[in-house]
């Protein structure tokens, strides 16, 4: 299963494809024509948002992936998922990749893949880095379903989240379970980009209630213990955050007690956690 704060980003998308579209591609957007069906044909595989759009010169499927972890696989999974969007829409596919935090770079464009010296298959993509995005335009911050992706922007400080969580409470063309569902979004995007001491009381009494607050605690810890292992001068893997915060918070404040009584112990443990991928206890 999916971490929590993917799935919330992915319900973000595909709820509000023609606000994403301008995200994506600014005033010479796309016409959104529909969404399409996010699961892969032959496959148990989903994309993050399939959009079929057109311009006045053609029709073309807009593949869109979430990422906010690096992943030395993403590359080849976006082919396969591009490939596979083509032959089912029988459209032409632009495939996207939004990403979420710098940490998130990985594989640039284009993927090539080449056989005896000389390049077979190319694939390239767009990719839209949301700390570069200027969250200041006007139509962006006319797009209400947006306004949570505002304190990624690197301009930013925590007084973002005060002024989104007031527009969005202000909306009138939202319904209560949208307004709540953008809250939440917005809590979970403020707490990984400024911790959650940043949240307002009303943001953290709404993340309190919902099952983000526990992955978002688990995240920071995480985080705390990488830096305490880079203080230590060991490096860890780029996917140690989510192997380490896949333990749970009450198993990572083992560790950070840990750090501070046993700090050679400590840093075997997170060894092993950041190695394992089924996320088993760093202590067993």
């Amino acid at each position: 299963m999916r971490p929590i704060f993917d799935l919330v980003l992915r319900g973000l998308v595909q709820r509000h494809p023609e606000q994403l579209l301008f995200l994506l591609f600014g005033e010479g957007a796309p016409r959104f024509v529909r969404a399409s069906d996010t699961s892969l044909p032959q496959s148990e595989r989903r994309a993050d948002a399939v959009l079929v759009v057109e311009t006045t010169s053609e029709r073309f499927a807009v593949e869109i992936e979430l990422q906010a972890q690096a992943d030395p696989d993403f590359a080849r999974r976006l082919l396969d998922y591009t490939v596979r969007v083509h032959l089912r829409e029988n459209l032409p596919v632009l495939p996207v990749v939004i990403l979420v935090v710098p940490e998130a770079e990985g594989v640039r464009p284009p993927y090539v893949i080449r056989c005896q010296g000389q390049p077979r298959l190319t694939l390239d993509f767009l990719v839209v880095r949301l700390w570069e995005v200027d969250f200041s335009q006007p139509a962006l911050q006319a797009a209400t379903p947006l306004l949570p992706l505002s304190v990624l922007d690197a301009r930013a400080g925590p007084e973002r989240a005060t002024w989104a969580e007031a527009r969005i409470r202000q909306a009138t063309d939202l319904s209560t379970h949208e307004r709540l569902d953008l809250l939440v979004v917005l809590g979970t995007l403020t707490s990984r980009r400024f911790g959650s001491a940043q949240l307002t009381p009303s943001l953290r009494n709404i993340m309190m209630d919902s099952p983000f607050w526990e992955e978002q605690r688990a995240r920071e810890k995480a985080r705390t213990l990488i830096t305490f292992a880079r203080l230590r001068e060991v490096t860890l893997p780029p996917e140690a955050e989510e192997r380490l915060a896949s333990l749970g918070a009450s198993a990572l404040d083992q560790l950070i007690v840990l750090a501070f009584t046993q700090p050679d112990s400590a840093l075997g443990a997170l060894r092993e956690a950041a190695r394992s991928s089924s996320g088993r206890s760093a202590s067993s």
